[in-house]
């Protein structure tokens, strides 16, 4: 995976990894993951590290990280920590 904007599909992965994209999908599956799964946690990372470490808008985070608007961000923080991007990085230490 690229970064955290690059969400295109596990099929369109396997070219560049030298395997086929059911191979993908299985190595995965055999990992206990799915390619899904995998996106997720690199957007959650870099979201999380963005709201962190920078002064950009949740707005600007959300198109970074591949989601299509803000709200899809604002769900997907509430389903990893239970609060809203602009909580998490009221609560840091500093802010």
């Amino acid at each position: 995976m690229a970064s955290a904007g690059d969400v295109t599909p596990c099929s369109g992965k396997a070219p560049s990894t030298r395997s086929s994209s059911r191979s993908l999908q299985r190595r995965l599956h055999q990992e206990g993951t799915s390619w899904r799964e995998q996106v997720e946690k690199v957007r959650q990372a870099e979201a999380t590290r963005l709201l962190r470490d920078t002064r950009l808008n949740i707005d600007a985070i959300a198109a970074r990280v591949g989601y299509s608007d803000v709200r899809a961000l604002r769900r997907a923080f509430h389903r990893w920590y239970g609060h809203a991007p602009a909580d998490f990085r009221r609560k840091l230490p500093g802010r």
